[in-house]
């Protein structure tokens, strides 16, 4: 968890949280991940000491490391998933390596996530909810909905559905107009298996 030296204690519990709700995602999803926590400190990370204190933590079905995730992946089939990004994914390839950058910072670091991945020489993305959804908020999202949407959508094969089962309802959010009538009304990395 490269970013817990940025983030303020009530930052470090809720992206604690946040990787909970992840994991037990995708405990229960019909296709789930392979799940990987990188550059993780288990002996003094913030992050790692509140995740502990899940009496469960250290049962879960995950590779824990305390490797950077270019060291564990390389950098050539890897997607760091980012809202800064100009390239919107399309689909989700299972040969690649998608990273949810662990930093919970309330806007602070604008673009942190992006130069991260750019100095790493790491592909960038962002998910494309801005094409199939509008609504009040900006199109910035927590760990767990990113990682959510992205069980959603390997399941459906459709982003519209997977961003309306994940998008919490407080925000607005509606199916834009220009897309499918079939609209009804969701540092810790993932690899796909």
């Amino acid at each position: 968890m490269s970013f817990d030296h940025l983030m303020q204690p009530r930052e470090i519990s809720s992206l604690a949280l946040q990787i909970r709700h992840a994991y037990g995602y995708n405990k229960r999803a019909l296709r789930p991940y392979k799940m990987y926590l990188t550059s993780l400190d288990e002996e003094k990370g913030p992050t790692c000491q509140v995740l502990k204190k899940d009496g469960g933590y250290d049962r879960w079905l995950m590779c824990k490391t305390v490797k950077h995730y270019v060291d564990v992946f390389g950098n050539k089939n890897v997607v760091y998933l980012t809202a800064d990004s100009e390239t919107v994914l399309e689909t989700l390839d299972d040969n690649t390596t998608y990273i949810i950058g662990g930093l919970v910072d309330k806007n602070r670091y604008k673009g942190l996530c992006f130069e991260e991945a750019k100095k790493r020489e790491v592909r960038t993305a962002r998910l494309p909810i801005g094409k199939y959804l509008e609504g009040n908020s900006r199109k910035v999202v927590t760990v767990n909905q990113v990682f959510h949407m992205m069980l959603h959508f390997r399941e459906t094969q459709d982003w519209e559905k997977s961003f309306l089962a994940v998008m919490p309802q407080r925000k607005g959010n509606t199916c834009r107009g220009d897309t499918k009538e079939s609209c009804l009304c969701l540092h810790f990395t993932s690899h796909t298996s």
